[in-house]
């Protein structure tokens, strides 16, 4: 899914921020968020306006394993606009792996992973904070080779989760495996 999500915590609930398109709001669209290497559907209505709010509730029971809420707020407009701008993972596909990849004007750092894999769910954490620290400076992407096989081949991924690093839309550094946050800095910066 091509979305951008920005996460911030309040007492039992955490919030994101979904942008879709305006055909999307006017007819209505299902988001999957990605969070602690959970997948969740998000229900979008049709109609919906910037600020409006959909609730997942008791949705951290499911990926955090505590009771709370996700409160996922509503910003209708372009999303290749916002989407290196808000913080957070953004889902791509093979679709739109050009668009949101290649052409970038940002460097991207893009996660292969699948749903099945232990080590993509140990990482998806440090991912996530590591996308809200380099906002703006950077775009973080990650791409389900399950769903995705044109992209998982060209870039021959043989083991997940690998991390590659692009800058104007080349790859330049490769990671392969859970590793460590302290890790993943020195390449990030090394893209900056």
């Amino acid at each position: 899914m091509n979305q951008s999500f920005d996460q911030s915590h309040t007492g039992n609930s955490v919030h994101y921020e979904i942008a879709i398109t305006a055909e999307e709001a006017r007819v209505g669209t299902r988001k999957t968020l990605s969070r602690q290497g959970t997948r969740l559907e998000v229900n979008i209505p049709a109609g919906v306006l910037t600020g409006s709010t959909v609730k997942l509730s008791n949705a951290l029971q499911v990926t955090d394993g505590r009771p709370g809420d996700i409160l996922v707020k509503i910003k209708v407009g372009e999303r290749k606009k916002v989407s290196a701008e808000v913080a957070g993972v953004i889902e791509i596909s093979d679709g739109n792996f050009e668009q949101e990849v290649s052409k970038s004007s940002v460097p991207v750092v893009v996660d292969f992973w699948a749903p099945w894999c232990g080590p993509c769910r140990m990482i998806a954490p440090v991912t996530e904070k590591l996308a809200k620290e380099y906002q703006g400076q950077l775009k973080f992407c990650k791409l389900n080779v399950d769903d995705n096989p044109q992209m998982a081949s060209k870039y021959q991924v043989m083991s997940i989760p690998m991390l590659l690093f692009f800058k104007d839309g080349k790859v330049v550094d490769t990671v392969v495996g859970a590793v460590p946050e302290q890790a993943l800095i020195p390449k990030i910066e090394g893209l900056l």
